[in-house]
């Protein structure tokens, strides 16, 4: 999750974000959050641009890239279907 700090959006202000991160983490969910100094709604330093980039690919490269099979996969393997 990444949120910019100085959010204004009444409907999205970031404690709600820091809520809905406790919740996951809360849950045995798996969860990142990260916040943006200085940066509204829509994110503008270039900074904040290349940080989001860097924690998609990152969230990529582990999760999606590296993944190993899901339990679902395993099992219908397993069987042969």
């Amino acid at each position: 999750m990444i949120h910019g700090e100085a959010d204004d959006n009444p409907g999205t202000f970031p404690i709600q974000s820091e809520r809905l991160y406790q919740a996951v983490r809360g849950n045995g969910g798996t969860v990142r959050y990260v916040t943006l100094p200085l940066e509204a709604h829509g994110y503008s330093a270039l900074e904040s641009t290349e940080h989001v980039l860097f924690e998609m690919i990152t969230w990529f490269d582990k999760y999606v890239k590296n993944a190993g099979p899901r339990e679902e996969m395993r099992q219908q393997t397993a069987s042969g279907n």
